[in-house]
């Protein structure tokens, strides 16, 4: 079986290799020289046997097994000194001399150098605990000699300065090693740098040698067309002549082509208006759709609301739950087209409260069956920022677009987890989705990234839209969109949107006699009256209110009605009948009036028919004497913390 090797791993091989030749060859020196000046003893023959042992890194390289065969050249010689210096004062404890306790101790400081010559700094794990046990085994050689009955006892050097020199040992161990690990350090940068310098060369190499080849060819064809022109000197004068004829032509065809240029802009102006008129077709037929709709997949809900289920099979519950899911996702796809092709309203640019959680959870909910089939892990972390005042469907947009791509381009080699983070400062909210799927070449990619129809890997279905309306959405919400990206690494996308002002007098229609606004703080619904209305101004804001509540589903209505002055018995039914009931339908829970003190006899029953028709519904009703009151109450109801103060009429709310 054939193995492909790195560089850096061949280098590893040869440095051990010969690391381990030096060390047998130097057993071989240090045995003949034991010999040649002791004689025949236990070390004579030891000492080369030991050095055997070092070619055992050549074998085990040969096998394949590198990074065992570097940990044991890293760890094998200092044990091995070990025993070999315990051994031989076992043998000869009453022959021992002084220098029997330094010699061994300075081969096993020469051989801790072996780790940081092997391993590599991105080797972390194997170079620390190989240097550590070197440096373990070097201060344990005293207590290691003393545990099997052999310390040091010469009377010629005190104990107590003898065993200074562990101390000495250490510093020169921590010199040594210090020093090559700085040298590593520099020494694998400017490999590191040289690696890329190279790439780099041998890149612009390429592009000069592909200008080199297109300057030749350039220069093949300059000849040619030297020698062309050469001989085609003599034809010049003819060549002038021919000129002349031709600019007369050309300047007839231009006479023709002019009037053909009025004829088509004259064509161009009728498609353009062909087009607009199919553009207001089309746009009327999406809004007669959408809202031809409603009734249907209303009727579907109630029908399926009237279901008893317990009347349903365990076999069929599934299938019941699925119906009753896609009537739902239905009926909302229904209410954002309406949005969507409605953007003509001012209602649908104001900012809503969006909790970051929900919303998450309902685009899991979209894509589940992609999350479940490739065991994808979303986690989130909203600690910092759970909530923030946005377009909703555009952020959804955002988001559902980022989640889905990360999904499409997953790395088949990992499985796949997507971070979601939010963080806020004064200016900006702060969404941060990264994973680690394929990647993106930023180098060359980051220009075009954002293009329409851009698209990076074609291994999977898609049409390069997600990106391009990312950067558009976030850019019309006063927002930016930044990438981070490294190829079979991860992908980081870091999307700001705008802080919105005014969130809680977002106004939506500002007319002499009433003012309809939105409090995203309170999610709520507001009018206030200026003057007293006449019967068509009083149904024209309620008609708009009804169609915000029913688009957005808000729970909560304020009315400053001190200055509406008195409404009709028909108009108050109207109201009762027309706008009251679908408001309750689409999520409406509590209603919040201002009033003076009740003495008009009309504006008593008024309130009193009021009181009546809420009471056969959910819907709380309440009366207050001032705005600060009623905002109160819906903040207490939605447990809402007190927000910052704003002004409404110059008063503090």
């Amino acid at each position: 079986m054939e193995y492909t090797i790195s560089p850096s791993a061949k280098r590893g091989i040869q440095l051990s290799n010969t690391i381990a030749l030096i060390l047998f060859f130097l057993s071989l020196i240090v045995s003949g020289t034991y010999y040649y000046w002791y004689g025949w003893y236990m070390l004579t023959y030891l000492i080369p046997t030991i050095g055997l042992t070092a070619l055992l890194v050549i074998i085990l390289n040969a096998a394949g097994s590198i990074n065992f065969s570097r940990i044991w050249l890293s760890c094998g010689p200092p044990v091995l000194i070990t025993f070999l210096s315990i051994s031989s004062k076992i043998k000869y404890y009453e022959q021992q001399q002084e220098l029997d306790y330094f010699t061994f101790r300075m081969v096993m400081l020469g051989t801790s150098v072996i780790p940081w010559v092997v391993f590599s700094l991105k080797e972390k794990p194997a170079l620390i605990i190989s240097s550590i046990l070197c440096l373990v085994i070097l201060l344990l050689h005293d207590p290691l000699h003393y545990a099997f009955g052999v310390p040091y006892l010469q009377e010629k050097l005190k104990v107590y300065n003898y065993y200074f020199t562990n101390i000495i040992i250490f510093i020169t161990f921590t010199i040594i090693t210090g020093s090559l690990g700085f040298l590593k350090w520099v020494s694998e940068q400017n490999e590191d740098k040289s690696i890329d310098l190279i790439e780099d060369l041998a890149l612009a190499n390429k592009i000069l040698m592909e200008r080199n080849t297109e300057i030749e060819a350039q220069s093949a064809e300059i000849q040619a067309q030297s020698d062309i022109l050469h001989s085609n000197q003599n034809q010049l004068i003819e060549a002038n002549r021919l000129i002349d004829e031709q600019r007369k032509q050309l300047f007839s065809k231009n006479k023709f082509l002019e009037s053909e240029l009025i004829e088509k802009n004259v064509n161009l102006t009728e498609t353009n208006s062909e087009l607009i008129k199919h553009n207001n077709e089309l746009r009327q037929f999406s809004y007669t759709v959408s809202h031809n709709l409603r009734g249907p997949v209303a009727s579907l809900l109630g029908l399926i609301s009237l279901i008893d289920r317990t009347m349903i099979s365990e076999k069929d519950q599934e299938a019941f739950n699925h119906l009753v899911t896609a009537a739902n996702q239905l009926d909302q796809i229904i209410k954002d087209l309406s949005k969507i092709i409605d953007i003509r309203h001012d209602i649908f640019k104001i900012r809503q409260k969006i909790d970051l959680e929900s919303e998450i959870a309902e685009i899991e909910q979209v894509l589940r069956r992609d999350l479940e089939n490739h065991q994808v892990e979303i986690k989130s972390n909203f600690t910092n920022c759970s909530q923030i005042y946005s377009i909703k469907p555009m952020v959804t947009s955002i988001l559902y677009n980022l989640i889905s791509n990360a999904i499409k381009y997953r790395s088949p080699e990992r499985k796949l987890v997507i971070q979601i983070n939010c963080h806020e400062n004064d200016d900006f909210y702060l969404i941060d989705i990264q994973d680690n799927g394929l990647g993106i070449d930023l180098k060359q990619n980051r220009e075009s990234m954002f293009r329409l129809y851009k698209r990076f890997h074609f291994h999977t279905e898609g049409k390069g839209l997600g990106l391009f309306l990312v950067k558009l959405q976030a850019e019309s919400l006063g927002g930016t969109v930044e990438v981070e990206s490294e190829i079979n690494r991860f992908t980081r996308f870091m999307v700001s949107l705008k802080k919105p002002v005014n969130i809680e007098r977002q106004v939506l229609t500002q007319e002499p006699y009433a003012e309809i606004f939105y409090d995203a703080r309170i999610n709520a619904t507001g009018v206030f009256w200026k003057s007293e209305v006449t019967s068509e101004q009083y149904r024209s804001v309620f008609r708009k209110c009804l169609e915000f509540v029913i688009s957005y589903n808000t729970p909560n209505y304020v009315s400053d009605a001190r200055k509406q002055g008195v409404i009709s018995k028909a108009d108050q039914q109207w109201m009762f009948n027309e706008i009251l009931p679908p408001s309750i339908r689409n999520g409406l829970k509590r209603i919040a009036l201002i009033e003076n003190e009740l003495i008009d006899p009309m504006i008593v029953d008024y309130h009193n028919s009021l009181d009546s028709q809420i009471k056969k519904s959910d819907v709380f009703l309440r009366y207050f004497e001032t705005r600060d009151e009623a905002y109160e109450w819906l903040r207490i109801e939605m447990n809402i913390p007190h927000p910052t103060p704003y002004k409404v009429d110059g008063a503090d709310h």
